[in-house]
């Protein structure tokens, strides 16, 4: 039997079902581990240091939160040679990252992959050396995550569709961003309304980047011209005239006036270089693409 320290936040992210269904979540865990302990963070940066303190006095670390909770905890444990296994109680708005683990937003999916125990290693990305799960963007669309109307109460009252909002009304006002990228040796330049780099499927709760994973030390590119909706009407109906690059580094560069949604965080520097770091952290899951 193992030691699993329960992480999360003040004011947990989503519908908080950790709130609503903490004690059957805590059992569960006693069925699998000899201890279970909890912290709640009263920051990020509260967060990050406690899961660097306890690292060796844990053998899992269980995240429940949205998102950004669990790359923050992520963030901390990129700098660590040796870290806790990682269970997600995937409690987000979107829920974008426990969908590559075949965990949904029922905290009963999360006990089951703790109870049928498959560990698997996982990927992350380095983006000018900041660690990030799953997405990467720039352009029309990627400062939605941080944008005053998806800020906590909005999120609380309207759920999803305080980012689904937002969109609609960029998806309307042109957007046009040069960029210029290195990858498998080739330079690319192109005028698109948005870069995304996805290292894992789900980007606003939907599933774009369907033949992608986070076990396979790859990252897909997607390039797309200007047109209908600042680019969204070919990523959902025209994904041939989509340029798509996979490798496990890139270089990407844009203009100095734009930032990067960096798994929902604001990222400044027009200019990264970003890389994979193949099976950096093991996770419970139901998915193992390997």
């Amino acid at each position: 039997m193992e030691k699993a320290l329960l992480l999360y936040s003040d004011g947990v992210s989503g519908h908080n079902q950790l709130k609503k269904h903490k004690k059957e979540i805590i059992e569960g865990l006693k069925e699998v581990f000899s201890v279970v302990d909890e912290y709640m963070s009263v920051s990020a940066e509260d967060g990050r240091n406690k899961a660097i303190e306890c690292a060796e006095q844990y053998d899992v670390y269980v995240i429940a939160g949205g998102d950004g909770t669990f790359r923050n905890i992520v963030n901390a444990l990129a700098t660590l040679d040796k870290a806790p296994v990682l269970a997600y109680l995937n409690n987000g708005t979107l829920g974008d990252v426990g969908r590559n683990f075949g965990i949904n937003d029922s905290y009963k999916t999360a006990l089951k992959a703790i109870k049928e125990g498959q560990i698997v290693p996982f990927d992350i990305g380095l983006a000018g050396g900041e660690p990030f799960v799953y997405s990467l963007s720039a352009g029309a669309y990627a400062d939605i995550p941080f944008n005053d109307v998806t800020k906590r109460k909005t999120k609380k009252k309207l759920g999803k569709f305080s980012y689904y909002l937002k969109a609609i009304g960029k998806a309307f006002k042109r957007k046009k961003i040069h960029c210029k990228v290195e990858a498998n040796g080739e330079i690319y330049e192109q005028d698109v309304p948005f870069v995304l780099l996805m290292n894992g499927t789900h980007i606003g709760g939907f599933k774009v980047n369907k033949e992608g994973n986070l076990f396979d030390g790859k990252m897909e590119l997607y390039l797309a011209k200007p047109g209908p909706f600042n680019g969204l009407f070919q990523y959902f109906f025209k994904r041939k005239s989509i340029k798509k690059i996979v490798s496990d580094e890139f270089v990407i560069e844009i203009p100095e006036n734009e930032a990067w949604d960096l798994d929902g965080e604001k990222l400044e520097g027009n200019r990264l270089h970003i890389k994979t770091v193949k099976g950096k952290l093991r996770i419970y899951s139901l998915i193992n693409k390997q």
